[in-house]
């Protein structure tokens, strides 16, 4: 009897660290450095096809990541912002263009997170350099 009033606090106090454990959550991530942003911002910038209209330094379907990053930082705007629909195009003003850039960002780019974005342009902005 003394083992099963033992092995009853024992649980209680064990469901007790569990339940704490869950509300806790996940643990914070820390920040990526820069090498890793720069690298996941390449991953994705291939994985999300922005590499299909968008070469480094050449114009393919669009404009290429150097000149679009220059006319970001002359106009100190934010290609962040752009991406998530906020802002509009400065780069490439041909209705065309503007249409295919408006049909990504209201599909595929809806669903990447802020961190994912800032990974690209952290990553567009290393390649200008």
């Amino acid at each position: 009897m003394f083992l099963s009033a033992i092995l009853i606090l024992n649980s209680c106090s064990t469901d007790k660290k569990v339940e704490e454990v869950i509300n806790e959550g996940p643990p914070e991530r820390s920040e990526l450095s820069m090498d890793s942003k720069i690298f996941f911002g390449n991953r994705l910038f291939s994985e999300k096809t922005c590499i299909t209209c968008h070469a480094v330094n050449k114009k393919k379907v669009g404009p290429s990541v150097v000149s679009i990053m220059k006319i970001y930082t002359e106009n100190n705007a934010s290609i962040e912002e752009f991406l998530k629909g906020n802002s509009k195009p400065i780069v490439e003003t041909d209705s065309s263009q503007v249409a295919i850039m408006q049909a990504n960002i209201d599909g595929f780019l809806k669903e990447i997170t802020d961190e994912e974005l800032n990974a690209i342009s952290t990553y567009m902005m290393h390649v200008t350099k």
